[in-house]
């Protein structure tokens, strides 16, 4: 079944969805769609994963696949006015996603070509308020039940026993959603508007702010510090700028690590909910900026990305095959 990547009701022809008006490009029912939902709380950090993951995306396109990144309708403009721009060029962090009620749900998309097939990606940004306020059954989440992966962004600095740890040596958010209700109000809502034909689903548990765990192994206290300066850990190497698709023996060596790590951090109930899903999940763990931020602005190192391009690598390797 083929649908409009906004709106998701069928569609059979390019141009204005019967449904919602949405200007579906030829590229998404010529090529390979892929959609990617990007959810969490409050803070968590997906505006600026979508940023950096799309410009890096860019430049690994043009090294590894000879491919150009073409953004489709509205996309370029969208995205440089609030993306690239305040990340890039001013140097400022991202303002909060406006709930749905306020901008609607028009999704970022582009198209280039990826292990020799063309890909057209949709990625759609929602607000972490919007699954705080909305029941799982609202109409606005009805993508969740059609996208490809959906990643669930998780603030490390909001688990307890990390915030405890971490208390004074970073800065710990106060008064941001609710990571593990934000989570589990995604899944229900993905059940709620699951149907017959969608694609295969992914869930993608990802660790944002990644840095910040980093900072334990500065730590005497145990066992992070052992934890976080293994030889050889994934935790500390990032081959995704590397690595032409998904590198699975990575991901797996990851998976292994991550699920240890989150049972040192008391955050197990992480991983029920994303089994009682009963779909495929992964774990990830990023840093799109790479270090702690000031304030309203990026670090004064700039931003150096980590392990950002997992999430997508992994999506398209699973989309379209290959190996």
């Amino acid at each position: 079944m083929t649908v409009c990547p906004s709106c998701y009701r069928a569609v059979t022809s390019t141009g204005a969805c019967p449904s919602c008006k949405f200007d579906v490009p030829v590229e998404w029912l010529a090529s390979t769609p892929l959609a990617l939902a990007i959810t969490g709380a409050r803070t968590a950090g997906k505006s600026v994963l979508i940023g950096v993951m799309m410009d890096q995306f860019e430049y690994f396109l043009g090294e590894r696949h000879q491919s150009f990144l073409n953004p489709l309708g509205t996309t370029k403009d969208r995205f440089e006015h609030k993306y690239r721009q305040p990340l890039f060029e001013q140097r400022n962090l991202l303002p909060p996603t406006p709930p749905v009620r306020d901008q609607g749900l028009e999704p970022l998309m582009w198209s280039f070509e990826y292990g020799g097939q063309r890909v057209c990606l949709s990625i759609i940004d929602a607000a972490g308020e919007d699954f705080e306020s909305l029941a799982p059954s609202d109409a606005q989440f009805r993508y969740l039940g059609f996208a490809d992966l959906i990643v669930s962004m998780v603030d490390p600095l909001k688990v307890p026993g990390v915030a405890a740890v971490l208390e004074g040596v970073v800065t710990v958010p106060r008064g941001s959603g609710h990571d593990l209700e934000v989570l589990r109000s995604v899944l229900a809502a993905r059940a709620a508007h699951r149907q017959q034909g969608g694609p295969e689903q992914v869930l993608g548990i990802v660790l944002s702010k990644f840095d910040v765990l980093q900072r334990m192994r500065e730590l005497s206290a145990s066992p992070w510090q052992s934890i976080f300066n293994r030889p050889g850990s994934t935790l500390q190497r990032d081959p995704s700028m590397v690595s032409e698709f998904d590198n699975r023996q990575d991901a797996d060596l990851l998976q292994h690590e991550l699920h240890g790590l989150l049972g040192q951090m008391g955050a197990g109930m992480l991983l029920t909910a994303a089994a009682e899903a009963q779909i495929p999940y992964r774990l990830f763990a990023t840093s799109a900026l790479g270090s702690e931020p000031n304030a309203s602005t990026v670090g004064r190192g700039g931003i150096v990305p980590f392990r950002v391009l997992d999430v997508l690598q992994a999506a398209l390797t699973k989309k379209i095959g290959v190996r």
